[in-house]
């Protein structure tokens, strides 16, 4: 038994020792890769292969009259052990693994959503108890009054306030780079801000766009009864930009039986439900809380056109101040994302299948008046924004406001009450998109 006992140690010990010099002399065994996504199939992986987070230790160069080191057991190639291969996953390739996980998050985000749409649409407007009136029969019933005084609208062409004009200008000028190019400024420089905003025929910028629909926001949300309607809502240039980009993939998405199941944009049912912007929210759902939507759209990054969607009407109005710069093959292009997907949300979303059949998947039509006052190149985006605050006060686009003298005066106005109403805006960043993107996307 004794020497039975040693005779196995003996083994082992020459097993582990013919093993251990076989990987420390023949590196090689462990170079050799295969790319599971087919780019590196078949091929040694070269240095230049390798990820910043994958390291190989290269062993240094043999002099060529000198012969390869062998294991001293291995007397044939029958004796050898098979090589081994390390497999390298390509970090910027898509495994089907992480395309399904991708598709289930994107499926539970947009069920959670969809169940607080529904939970939202599905409320109607009731009184609180202590509102309610006992008496349902004489003239004595009590009657709930607004505090607030009623207005028709207010002047969207007033004259400017000469005093804060020169609050602005004062406020500018302590700038410290007040008197620098407008072309060197920084971007985040009050003054680079307000001068384009205040410089004629020169391009407004998105977060020009953004900070008077933010002012209309505002407006809205604090006096809904200067506006035409109260079953409205503002969309800032996101909205449009959004939707246009992700449209390919609604427009590649299979529908279930029921043509629904979709993959809608990003944040979509936040704009359904009213939970965006977050320093605003209206919490009013399309369709249910709201008839009329206006948003403005980038087209190209050259020109500036205003949306007005109307939901019972089944209808968009285009507001373009400069008709030549948008084709109707173009504008097609352009407003095929809205005609499509506006009506195909509202069903998605509805809390019912009552509240369903009220709606169709048959697509919104479109039209571009030819006849609102027209801006010079340049000037597109103040008119944009003028288009869609008229619009939604109820005035008609009078010439006499719109005209070539006003244009200068119409960008003072709207920096003053900028200035006064939101005075962070030339600092202000919209994050509310940045969560939301990432939580659908993946």
């Amino acid at each position: 038994m004794y020497f039975v006992s040693c005779l196995k140690t003996l083994i082992g010990y020459y097993c582990l020792k013919w093993i251990f010099g076989y990987y420390c002399i023949n590196p090689s065994c462990i170079l050799q890769s295969e790319s599971v996504n087919g780019t590196n199939a078949g091929r040694k992986s070269l240095a230049e292969d390798k990820g910043p987070d994958v390291l190989v230790d290269v062993p240094a160069a043999v002099p060529a009259d000198v012969p390869a080191a062998v294991p001293a057991d291995a007397s044939s190639s029958e004796d050898k052990a098979p090589e081994l291969s390390l497999v390298l996953l390509d970090k910027n390739q898509s495994t089907v693994s992480d395309l399904q996980k991708e598709d289930a998050r994107y499926l539970e985000k947009r069920d959670a959503a969809l169940a607080l749409c529904r939970e939202k649409s599905d409320r109607t407007r009731k009184l609180a108890a202590s509102q309610k009136s006992p008496y349902t029969a004489n003239n004595t019933a009590k009657v709930i009054i607004s505090n607030r005084k009623l207005y028709p609208h207010y002047n969207p062409f007033a004259p400017i306030d000469k005093k804060k004009l020169k609050e602005l200008a004062d406020w500018l000028k302590s700038c410290p780079h007040y008197r620098t190019a407008l072309d060197k400024k920084p971007h985040k420089s009050r003054t680079w801000w307000y001068q384009i905003l205040r410089t004629s025929l020169e391009w407004l910028k998105d977060c020009h766009i953004d900070a008077w629909i933010n002012v209309l926001r505002k407006r809205y949300n604090a006096n809904p009864q200067h506006f035409r309607s109260e079953r409205m809502c503002f969309l800032d240039h996101l909205f449009a930009q959004q939707w246009r980009f992700n449209f390919k993939d609604f427009k590649d998405s299979k529908p279930d039986h029921n043509g629904l199941g979709k993959r809608l944009p990003g944040g979509a049912w936040n704009y359904y439900a009213g939970t965006i912007p977050s320093f605003c929210q209206s919490n009013k759902v399309w369709g249910t809380n709201i008839d009329d939507i206006y948003a403005p759209v980038n087209f190209a990054d050259s020109h500036w056109i205003a949306m007005w969607i109307s939901i019972s009407k089944r209808h968009i109005v285009v507001f373009d101040s400069i008709c030549s710069s948008i084709s109707p093959e173009e504008l097609d292009v352009v407003m095929e994302p809205f005609l499509y997907m506006v009506p195909y949300l509202l069903v998605e979303c509805a809390s019912s299948d009552k509240l369903r059949a009220q709606y169709s998947l048959e697509p919104f039509t479109y039209e571009r008046p030819t006849s609102i006052p027209p801006a010079r190149a340049g000037d597109c985006g103040v008119y944009t924004l003028k288009y869609i605050e008229c619009h939604a006060l109820g005035i008609e686009f009078s010439k006499k406001y719109f005209a070539k003298p006003n244009r200068k005066s119409m960008r003072d106005k709207m920096a003053v009450d900028i200035f006064q109403e939101l005075p962070d805006a030339h600092e202000f960043e919209n994050k509310d998109m940045d969560d939301i993107l990432g939580a659908y996307d993946g």
